[in-house]
């Protein structure tokens, strides 16, 4: 049966049901497009037709002679049909009959409707009553559709039904890039159903529906404003929201207002993310008009807060102050700090430096200790001047303090490389040999003769990376250590330290002389070759041939790779390692090296294991055919830092030969190699970090300082872990820890005597967990306050506290059961409206549950 139908037999049985005789007139309108012919009915068969005039419905009254007929008319028709007696007086019921709205959507529906009274509300309903059907084929079919229900629907096919599944964050971000235009009648209902979908958001949504170009925005604005952690603040800083807490739709209590709206804007902000920039730069702008700087830097939004605190972090590291691990967590959580990553970068480098330089300096005479210090401190101060440099190349900001946390950061280093190089004068080859330390030239005797002693048979892949520095390695380890497909670092020790075994590159620290020690097997001989002198054709005769030669190895077969052999991208290292005949594989790389000879002296040294040829595939091989991995360098490098170190001339930049009778340069020091080194005679080896002679290039070598002499050396395995980190690293240990000094009590000096006299009860202690404690403070009588239970209490004094909860939430709180609540709550408003007090209002939200609020009584 058709939806024609349907309706025409409802208007039969509303006008008294069918009869054998008579006529029913019925003004056209939604639902009767297509109307039938004849209509079957238990009393005989209706015809059905449409009229266009007053004659017409004359005309077909004589040519029916009395037998029953529906005659639908346009509304105008109607009109001048009530102005014709005779035919109103014969019709059904004497009147024209109309279909209500609520007639239509139950025919179509096929469910009783009640509600749809408001004008709008119906003029939806007709215009969208198909799609009003097709979206209630989808639902459950419910016993009867309620205005709530009817409102949810038309909001669906409306608009979408993205206003009732997003969340209200979701929502205003996606309004506030491009506010809504709907017609007036839509904006009504969306307006209407905001608070029933989405609650206490909902009604800031509504509100700001009523003017969508610009209350929107005020929302995110204002909302982002009052983020700031400040018990009161001023209107201006409340703009267009301290008025509408009074009025519809938002009517609320303004704390609660404040909680929920800076909750929407956070929650919004964190949506659209970059897009968020011109919002966030209006909400500074208020804020600088509207607080003190105090209020504004305590909020986690506004880029005003963020910018103001990393200037004083930055002013603070700057005055000699260690900046906290909790400011830099502070700033890494704050919501401007994604659009301001340079700057937090800078200041994180610069938070560990200045950590760094909160440590006491205390100078150790153990070369031993001096050489593990640096490499589980100094190499990592290091590494954060590398990184804070990178960092001040994508950042305008904090240029002038960073140059002078650098620059007495480079003064602390200088003070650890001028002790460690007076150790060196005092006794070099002693201080080479000492035990426990591994220098170049005893690698093969100290670190891998144990191997083989325990597994003879083992084989090993030793990896040379050409000038890689501490700070380097550690970079790179903690990129391999990070690769989650196969990740490759050091196996902790026997206490749990996971670091780099202690090992020392041989005066002069240059290629020639250094790599010559790592294959030869001990110091060479040979005259020192500049850097400028040693090409590729020199390395792969010299290298190759002291590796032969190398006592060490014994009968094992070997193989070396240099640079010139990897230029097929390594596929004939990769298959020497899986070449079981060869007992030691070893290759040569030189991108850190190639890197430091750069004249580009406004970069700094960045590698990453991806940018070295066949690095990454040479250890997967290694490992995958049971290799033992070696990795090392032949020497490491002092970073340029400006033109102002530069020493003099020279062909050598870290080192220099003196005549008998000439001074020491400026940041050198003479130490005695005797023939360690080259042949003998007086040297001068650099120590000062940066000092160089000659031309100016992105690093140096051949001094004494730390970052030259001590090499990376380490094992590594598949599932190692990069090296551990200072304790000042993430800020634990360089700042003072407040903690609690325990005393013994004290006996009372005189012991009381007993008495006779019966104590006074003591005040009872407060509970700290039962609420009804406090219900003294509540704003009723005490003779009504007698009346109410302890859970009556606890549940007032919780709304007074939170301004608002939920049914679950209380009963949790009080640890009843649900379902017992309502009676409750129900109870304890009889018991204060008695007594003519309403301390609170109740809400039925979207999900069925209760939502209650506190309503502050008058003049409290």
């Amino acid at each position: 049966m058709s939806a024609a139908q349907l309706l025409l037999r409802r208007l039969l049985e509303q006008s008294g049901g069918a009869s054998e005789t008579g006529y029913l007139l019925v003004i056209d309108g939604e639902g009767l497009e297509n109307l039938p012919d004849q209509m079957a009915t238990p009393k005989g068969s209706y015809g059905v037709h449409r009229i266009s005039s007053e004659l017409g419905l004359r005309h077909l009254l004589w040519k029916a002679k009395g037998a029953p007929l529906i005659a639908v008319m346009p509304e105008d028709v109607a009109r001048r049909i009530q102005n014709a007696p005779d035919l109103l007086r014969r019709a059904r019921n004497q009147r024209v009959h109309a279909l209500s709205v609520n007639d239509v959507l139950e025919v179509v529906l096929g469910v009783r409707v009640v509600g749809a009274d408001a004008p709008y509300m119906q003029q939806l309903a007709l215009e969208n009553v198909d799609r009003l059907g097709l979206a209630m084929s989808h639902r459950t079919l419910p016993t009867v559709v309620d205005r709530r229900l009817l409102t949810e629907l038309l909001v669906d096919v409306s608009v979408g039904e993205q206003v009732r599944t997003r969340s209200p964050a979701q929502l205003l971000a996606a309004w506030v890039q491009e506010p809504p235009r709907w017609s007036s009648n839509i904006s009504q209902l969306v307006r209407d159903a905001m608070p029933s979908l989405h609650g206490d958001e909902g009604r800031f949504l509504a509100w700001g529906l009523a003017e969508p170009e610009k209350r929107l925005r005020d929302l995110v604005v204002y909302g982002a404003v009052l983020t700031v952690e400040a018990a009161e603040l001023p209107k201006p800083a409340w703009g267009p929201l301290w008025k509408a807490a009074t009025e519809p739709p938002l009517e609320m209590d303004r704390r609660i207002l404040r909680r929920t709206v800076a909750r929407l804007a956070e929650e919004t902000l964190a949506l659209l993310g970059d897009a968020a920039g011109d919002l966030l730069g209006g909400a500074d702008r208020v804020g600088r008009e509207s607080l003190t700087p105090t209020q504004l830097q305590t909020s986690r939004v506004l880029p005003l807060a963020f910018s103001v605190r990393c200037h004083e972090l930055a002013q603070q590291a700057a005055n000699g102050k260690a900046i906290s691990a909790a400011d830099i967590t502070w700033l890494s959580n704050h919501r401007a700090a994604r659009m301001h990553r340079g700057d937090l970068a800078v200041l994180e480098s610069m938070a560990r430096i200045s950590r760094y330089l909160d440590q006491p300096f205390s100078p150790k005479l153990d070369l031993l200790v001096q050489v593990r210090d640096y490499q589980r401190g100094g190499a990592f101060v290091d590494l954060s001047m590398m990184q804070l440099r990178r960092a001040l190349a994508s950042s305008v900001r904090y240029h002038a303090e960073a140059n002078k946390l650098l620059a007495a950061c480079r003064e602390r280093r200088d003070r650890e490389n001028r002790h460690f190089a007076e150790t060196l004068s005092g006794g070099y080859e002693a201080a080479l040999h000492r035990e426990g330390l591994t220098p170049l030239n005893r690698l093969w005797k100290r670190t891998v003769a144990p191997v083989w002693q325990q597994e003879p048979d083992a084989r090993l892949f030793l990896v040379v990376l050409d000038g890689c520095s501490y700070p380097v390695f550690l970079e790179l380890l903690y990129a391999l250590a990070q690769d989650s497909s196969f990740p490759l670092g050091i196996k902790p020790d026997a206490s749990g330290l996971v670091a780099g075994l202690p090992a020392l590159s041989p005066l002069p620290t240059i290629t020639s002389h250094a790599r010559g020690a790592i294959f030869l097997g001990e110091l060479p001989n040979d005259p020192l070759v500049a850097e400028t002198v040693f090409r590729d054709q020199d390395e792969a005769k010299t290298d190759k041939a002291r590796f032969n030669q190398n006592a060490a190895l014994g009968s094992r077969k070997r193989r070396l790779f240099l640079k010139g052999d990897l230029t097929d991208g390594g596929q004939d290292l990769l298959s020497a390692l899986d070449d079981e005949s060869l007992s030691v594989v070893s290759v040569v790389f030189n991108a850190v090296d190639d890197q430091i000879g750069s004249s580009n002296t406004g970069a700094t040294v960045k590698i990453s294991p991806e940018d070295i040829t066949a690095f990454k595939p040479a250890l997967h091989v290694a490992l995958k055919a049971k290799r033992r991995v070696l990795l090392t360098a032949d020497h490491g490098h002092s970073p340029f830092v400006d033109k102002s170190l530069r020493s003099g001339n020279g062909k050598t930049p870290r080192y220099t030969a003196l005549g008998k009778h000439d001074p020491v340069p400026e940041g050198f020091i003479e130490i005695d190699i005797a023939g360690l080194g080259g042949p003998p005679e007086r040297r001068a080896f650099a120590w000062r970090s940066g000092a160089y002679l000659g031309g100016s290039q992105v690093g140096f070598h051949g001094g004494c300082g730390l970052e030259e002499v001590v090499v990376p050396l380490a094992w590594l395995e598949r599932d190692g872990l990069h090296a551990d980190e200072p304790a000042w690293w993430y800020g634990r240990g360089a700042l003072a820890e407040v903690t609690t000094e325990l005393k013994p009590v004290p006996p009372p000096i005189v012991t009381p005597l007993p008495s006779d006299e019966i104590p006074a009860k003591p005040k009872a202690q407060l509970s700290l967990f039962n609420p009804a404690d406090k219900a003294d403070s509540l704003p009723i009588p005490k003779e009504l306050l007698a009346k109410l239970s302890l859970d009556e209490k606890s549940i007032l004094v919780l709304l007074r506290e939170t301004g608002s909860a939920r049914a679950s939430e209380l009963a949790e709180r009080l640890k009843k059961n649900p379902g017992r609540l309502n009676g409750l709550m129900r109870s304890l408003r009889r018991t204060l409206h008695e007594g003519g007090h309403v301390l609170f209002s109740d809400e039925v939200l979207p999900s069925g549950e209760t939502m209650y609020r506190y309503q502050p009584k008058e003049g409290r």
